[in-house]
Formats: C-alpha cells, sequence, structure tokens
C-alpha cells in the first residue's frame, strides 16, 4: 500500500499531515479561493467529505501519479473561468456512461464507491 504525505490544510493553521493511500484517491482538483488550501484530494468512500491540503496542485498530481485530466462539467453555469479540471484515477472508475439521449455533451463517472463526477465531452485518452 503505498502511503504519501501531504501538509494538511487547516484554519487556523496547525502543524498537521495527511497520510493517503494512493491506490484510493478518486480525483484530485484545485481548492476554490473559498477554501483552506490549495488542493483537495477526494478519496474512496468519504462521500462529501475532502481532504484539504497546502501542496500546489501541480505538486499533489505528480505525487499521486497515474491521473489523468478532465474537464468538470457543470448543470449550472460554470464558473467565471470556465470548467475546472480534475484529475481522476482510472482504476478507481467502475463504469463511465454517456448523456444520452442527448448529444453526449458531457459524460458520467461512476466510481467504486458510488460516488459520481461529471465531465466535458470528449473524454481524453487514457479513459
Amino acid at each position: 500500500m503505498p502511503l504519501i504525505s501531504f501538509n494538511k490544510a487547516t484554519e487556523p493553521t496547525a502543524p498537521d499531515d495527511l497520510r493517503i493511500n494512493t491506490t484510493a484517491v478518486l480525483y484530485v482538483e484545485a481548492s476554490r479561493p473559498d477554501l483552506v488550501g490549495q488542493t483537495t484530494i477526494h478519496m474512496l468512500g468519504q462521500g462529501t467529505t475532502v481532504n484539504a491540503v497546502t501542496e500546489s496542485i501541480g505538486t499533489v498530481v505528480s505525487s499521486i501519479g497515474g491521473l489523468v485530466a478532465v474537464k468538470r462539467h457543470y448543470l449550472a453555469p460554470p464558473p467565471d473561468d470556465g470548467a475546472s479540471t480534475v484529475y481522476v484515477l482510472p482504476a478507481n472508475i467502475s463504469h463511465m456512461r454517456p448523456n444520452l439521449p442527448l448529444a453526449p455533451e458531457f459524460w458520467y463517472l461512476k466510481f467504486v464507491d458510488g460516488s459520481e463526477l461529471r465531465v466535458v465531452d470528449p473524454l481524453p485518452s487514457g479513459l
């Protein structure tokens, strides 16, 4: 079980670290400006609970490895800067399905823990 360590983002700041099993990552994304930390890590079985860390998205993605970049799809209007990039671990995707019968402008990624993520069509190579 490959464990790696990040600095957990807390408010107020406290010396704390987070050790994660890299094979249990669902996806990683940059934290929204209104949240604490630079990067948010979504893990298997955590539901809406997330892990905010102080490291940059680039550092987290390269440390975990094996992640594929996709653009998140929003049912509401997207943020001002457009669709955000999320980095998914393909090994934890149970299945994908297009938004049919409409033109597949987005896909549903269903993870092995039952959670899902909508991503913009077309799917990148690697998925």
